[in-house]
């Protein structure tokens, strides 16, 4: 029964999601552990909730693709409505947690999560191949919760430079990830960007999407003005370092081995960019 859970709702996956919203708490130097605790269990939970639903709303792609076909749902574990059950559970119990934490304006983020997630880029994903641009959005919602768990305004340049990394870091992130499994999302009818570009046009704006989530990483460094030279020189060196790497984007056929490797790299380098800024912090 816990695997079940773990699997519909994409735990290990949450679990990451919410990560962003504890190191987003720590760069705005928030001091009330309670409140960010409760933040983020609300979080998870929400993260919980609407990867049950996008389970229940793409049981049927997921039934033809050679990645998803044993999930809970497609394999027959579990019933449609029981997810469907599990979700609103979840996602009412998130929203009502982060009302009762950080009041109006964090629920009205979280609102926003199912309703961006579940009823727009979800059923965008078949219509369009870059469903995840507006879907990008999604990405800054943890990192925001943390924010205003530290009791810190949105408004303020540092985390808008903060959210517009997590936001750009998503469209390199995703579509690394539609490379490597290419195969299973044709099979499903899912439009892709290498179709739309062709490969090698693909291959061109897939590196301007990487290069830029390092510009993005740049500018957050030198938006929160990091005080370790070491830690500065570290950060440098991973810049340059994602930049060598994302070159092999347009120098080496873009296979759905690179691309994993790739789309783990670019997420590497997001976490090793947020773990020593907060390192900074302290």
């Amino acid at each position: 029964m816990i695997r079940l859970f773990i699997e519909v709702t994409k735990f290990y996956l949450s679990i990451a999601v919410t990560l962003s919203a504890v190191f987003s708490f720590v760069l705005a130097r928030g001091e009330d552990m309670s409140i960010l605790g409760g933040s983020t269990l609300a979080v998870l939970l929400l993260a919980l909730g609407v990867s049950a639903l996008n389970q229940y709303q793409e049981r049927e792609s997921d039934a033809r693709m050679i990645r998803t076909k044993r999930r809970p749902i497609p394999s027959g574990r579990i019933t449609p409505n029981t997810v469907l059950a599990l979700s609103g559970t979840l996602i009412v119990t998130a929203t009502l947690l982060v009302y009762l934490e950080l009041g109006y304006e964090g629920t009205l983020l979280f609102l926003f999560v199912p309703l961006w997630y579940n009823g727009v880029y979800t059923p965008l994903k078949r219509y369009s191949a870059f469903a995840v641009v507006p879907g990008s959005l999604l990405g800054m919602i943890p990192p925001a919760i943390g924010w205003l768990a530290a009791g810190r305004s949105l408004g303020e340049p540092e985390f808008l430079a903060l959210g517009l990394l997590f936001f750009v870091w998503q469209v390199p992130h995703f579509w690394l990830l539609m490379v490597k499994h290419h195969d299973d999302y044709q099979t499903a009818g899912f439009p892709t960007a290498m179709e739309v570009f062709g490969t090698l046009g693909f291959r061109r704006v897939l590196f301007v999407w990487w290069i830029l989530t390092i510009f993005c990483a740049l500018f957050v460094v030198g938006v929160f003005r990091v005080h370790s030279v070491i830690l500065l020189l570290l950060l440098l060196i991973l810049a340059m370092t994602a930049v060598f790497v994302g070159g092999r984007i347009l120098l080496a056929d873009l296979t759905p081995k690179l691309a994993g490797r790739l789309f783990h790299g670019i997420n590497i380098f997001l976490l090793a960019t947020v773990t020593l800024l907060s390192i900074d912090v302290f």
